[in-house]
Formats: structure tokens, C-alpha cells, sequence
């Protein structure tokens, strides 16, 4: 007989990807307190796998994750616990957001508050078109959390971020990709083929040179353009010199 896996984070290593599955497909992947803790450990052995090239995190069930569990809410409502716990959250979502591979998150079902923002982490969100994604926490009295009130602008522009952030919308897949949400909405029975082609698309590419450029995608944000070009004035040469730039070159020759 089968075992059923009863953790409520699940790893896995294959084929060069670390998956990171939430798994409490009875309550939608609500995440509680351990899986914050479970979660922390999980990105960072990510972080670290030398076999690791692509990180994909998902949920069991067919949905992603409906967001944070009622239990959570409750102790966040004592200040000295919420303290411990919400540096615990910005800890592993700190270390997700700027893990040095490639992270792919696959939403099906729903992808909600908490839920939707961890996945908008990932550099590439990929939805059925018909899952729902929402912000929902001013419709429970709540500001946006996980990161969100950083990503929403910088994804879609103020204006859309509010629309989801401030009233609360429930979009479909289709509709996150139309406005840039996500990278790409495809029908359900298509999902797992495109997330693998997309994964195995960004294997093929350098280690090196891919944690350079998400890197340095997320500095041209924050600094000026003449900080940034001393930034990659820096990088550059010993890119060049790495063995990736010297193999792939001859190979063209």
C-alpha cells in the first residue's frame, strides 16, 4: 500500500530541479506556522544544492496555496509572537526572492494572499487560465503582506496594483497574464509539459551567467543607470573569462 506523505512542505530532488510542494491539499496549502518554518529550510537547502539548477515551487491537490491559516492569524495577533514569526516569513521570502537559480512557480486552483505572493517570488509564474488569483487582505481588514505592497507596483504599474491590492479582485490566469502579473497562463491540461519545457529551457543555459543576470535585473530597479553600468562593468571580464562564455563561443566558431 501506498504511503501517503503526510509533511506539510514536501522536497524533491531530480533531474537538476528542487521542488517545493506545499501539501495540505485539504485545506487549500494553507500555510500555518511550521510550514513557515518548513519553508525557511526548504529554500535554503534549495539555495545551497550544488545539484540544483531550477527551483519550482507548487502545491499537491490542484490549487497553490489559499494563503495563510486561520491558526497563523491568531497568534499574529500577540505582539511578541508576531515578531518571531513575521522575521521568520521576511527571512525565507528575503532568501526565495533572491535565491541564485532560477525559481518557476506553477498555480493551479487558487493562489491566494499569502499564497499568490510567495509564488509572485518566483522569476517565472506560470497559471492554468483558469485558476483565481487574489489579494484579498482589505477585504478582512488587513494590509497587503508577503511581499506584495514590493511586487504589485513593480509587476503591473500602480494602477493595476491597486485595483488588485485595493479592492480586493479575483483575476484568472488569462487575466494575470494579460496585465503582467504572471508570465504565462495555459490551459490545465498543458501545464506540467510547459513548466518542464520551460525549466528545461533554462537548464540548458549557463548557472553563471543566469544568477549574474537575475542579479543584476534586480539592481536596475532600485539603483541609477551609472550605478548600474559600474555594476556590470564589474561583472563582465570574469564572465568572460568563465569556462560557460570560453565553451559556448567555440562552439560556435
Amino acid at each position: 500500500m501506498e504511503q501517503v506523505q503526510t509533511q506539510p512542505v514536501l522536497t524533491e530532488v531530480k533531474e537538476g530541479v528542487f521542488t517545493i510542494t506545499l501539501n495540505r491539499p485539504q485545506v487549500l496549502n494553507a500555510m500555518t506556522l511550521e510550514m513557515f518554518s518548513d519553508l525557511r529550510k526548504a529554500i535554503a537547502q534549495a539555495a545551497n544544492h550544488a545539484e540544483a539548477e531550477v527551483v519550482l515551487l507548487r502545491g499537491a491537490g490542484g490549487n497553490f496555496c489559499s494563503g495563510a491559516d486561520l491558526s497563523v492569524l491568531a497568534k499574529l495577533s500577540k505582539p511578541e509572537e508576531a515578531d518571531v514569526s513575521l522575521t521568520l516569513i521576511n527571512d525565507f521570502l528575503m532568501q526565495l526572492h533572491y535565491m541564485n537559480k532560477p525559481v518557476v512557480a506553477l498555480i493551479e486552483g487558487v493562489a491566494v494572499g499569502a499564497g499568490l505572493n510567495l509564488a509572485l517570488h518566483a522569476d517565472f509564474v506560470v497559471a492554468t487560465t483558469d485558476a483565481v488569483l487574489q489579494e484579498p487582505f482589505v477585504h478582512i481588514g488587513l494590509t497587503t503582506d508577503f511581499g506584495g505592497t514590493y511586487l504589485l507596483p513593480r509587476l503591473v504599474g500602480m494602477a493595476q496594483a491597486k485595483r488588485l491590492a485595493l479592492l480586493g479582485e479575483k483575476v484568472s490566469g488569462k487575466e494575470a497574464e494579460r496585465i503582467g502579473l504572471i508570465y504565462k497562463a495555459v490551459e490545465a491540461e498543458t501545464i506540467e509539459q510547459e513548466v518542464n519545457q520551460l525549466i528545461a529551457a533554462l537548464r540548458r543555459l549557463p548557472r553563471q551567467a543566469l544568477s549574474k543576470t537575475k542579479e543584476g535585473l534586480e539592481k536596475g530597479v532600485e539603483l541609477t543607470l551609472e550605478q548600474v553600468l559600474a555594476w556590470e562593468k564589474a561583472q563582465q571580464p570574469s564572465l568572460i573569462l568563465h569556462p560557460d562564455f570560453q565553451n559556448l563561443v567555440q562552439a560556435k566558431l
